[in-house]
């Protein structure tokens, strides 16, 4: 079943955030930091890594923990 959320990485504090697919392509400030950021389309495992690179498990781990749900009315 396709989930109607998009989940990615801030590429400035790297904390995992999950958006409406409605919100692809838009931008918004990240809620824990307030960069700007702009909602991608998902890839093929549904979590794109921006800012962390592969040769970092533990920081992707790390975040996974504390995943930021935001919405339209959001931005």
């Amino acid at each position: 079943m396709a989930s109607n959320y998009t989940d990615f990485l801030c590429s400035k504090c790297h904390t995992e955030i999950q958006a409406s697919l409605d919100m692809i392509g838009q931008e918004t400030e990240c809620p824990a930091c307030g960069a700007q950021i702009r909602i991608p389309e998902p890839e093929s495992d549904g979590v794109v890594r921006h800012g962390v690179g592969d040769d970092d498990p533990d920081a992707i781990q790390a975040m996974k923990s504390r995943t930021i749900r935001i919405e339209l009315g959001d931005l």
